[in-house]
């Protein structure tokens, strides 16, 4: 209940900020991408601030990463860089594209994402991936020539913006749970969102003009696919945007393939977490089976065997060694 929840929170406030900026970037209210995007990201941070200072608690790794806020910011600052970039490119896209067509192309995003990882090998190639990862992209394609008011620019603007939120979470994954640091989510944000904002205030000091001022004001995909598709309705019922016969059918294509890539995933999870405690289970017996026989089995073997055990499970499936008894004095 708690993630459902938590989900649809997500979906609410992602939608209801993604209409706003479609309204925001329109002629005659704030068409500049750039100061938009600072001030989300503005925003952003002062929240991160005020979160931690009221609740230091959700954010559990952000003493270690004080301590070593150099190699956090080694990794961080490009992050930042991309994020600016994909933000900035998406708002911009507004201006050209209606939402529909923009979250039609958004769709792609799992496809760039299995490349990449592919590329650098954090995934493991398979014509299966890839078979069903066409299969999406079939359905973008469709959408792209079904698009009635088809502008490049928005076009190129929106495929920027993916990659460079693709190649974002991609290094942000590795950032979060390897390269040694192991942030938690509000810690990242913490350091993402200032680094970003760095970035968008620098571009926007050398971009501002009195123009500015005087204008008027794996379950995680399958709920991204929700997102988009309350989106598109959000789209064609507020805004009005045209969804051709075409489009329709490619977005159906695009979620048909979406769900039969969240299948696959599902089944390599649960493939993988059945073959842990298999091999777990061997590797002991070959270790057992070299040593002496249990009955005959030293204290130091029992112990080598509980020590490797250890190291593949969770802190608290753990066995605790026995703590020797005291001497009598």
């Amino acid at each position: 209940m708690q993630t459902l929840a938590i989900s649809g929170a997500w979906v609410a406030v992602s939608t209801s900020l993604i209409c706003f900026n479609k309204y925001l970037m329109q002629p005659g209210r704030f068409p500049h991408a750039l100061f938009l995007t600072t001030v989300h990201l503005a925003v952003s941070t002062a929240m991160s601030l005020l979160l931690y200072t009221a609740a230091p608690s959700l954010f559990p790794s952000m003493q270690r990463a004080n301590e070593d806020y150099k190699t956090v910011l080694k990794y961080i600052a490009p992050l930042g860089m991309l994020l600016a970039l994909a933000l900035y490119c998406s708002n911009s896209a507004y201006l050209y594209s209606s939402v529909a067509f923009l979250q039609f192309c958004k769709e792609g995003n799992i496809a760039i994402v299995f490349a990449m990882s592919c590329a650098l090998g954090l995934q493991v190639f398979s014509w299966t991936k890839l078979a069903i990862l066409s299969v999406v992209i079939a359905g973008c394609s469709i959408c792209a020539t079904g698009e009635s008011n088809f502008v490049l620019m928005g076009f190129l603007l929106q495929i920027t913006s993916q990659l460079s939120e693709c190649s974002k979470n991609i290094i942000s994954e590795i950032v979060m749970t390897g390269a040694g640091l192991k942030l938690d989510v509000l810690t990242f944000v913490m350091f993402q969102a200032p680094c970003c904002l760095v970035y968008l205030l620098a571009a926007a000091v050398v971009k501002y003009t009195p123009e500015v001022g005087q204008l008027s004001t794996m379950s995680c995909v399958i709920i991204g696919v929700v997102k988009d598709i309350v989106l598109v309705l959000c789209s064609f019922l507020v805004f009005g945007s045209p969804i051709s016969q075409v489009q329709f059918a490619g977005f159906s294509v695009i979620i048909a393939g979406i769900a039969l890539w969240s299948r696959l995933k599902l089944q390599e999870q649960s493939a993988a977490s059945e073959k842990v405690p298999l091999l777990l289970d061997a590797k002991l017996a070959s270790v057992n089976n070299n040593s002496d026989k249990a009955e005959t089995a030293t204290p130091k073997d029992a112990t080598t065997s509980e020590a490797w055990r250890n190291q593949y499970l969770w802190p608290s499936q753990r066995t605790q060694p026995e703590e020797a008894p005291e001497s009598v004095a």
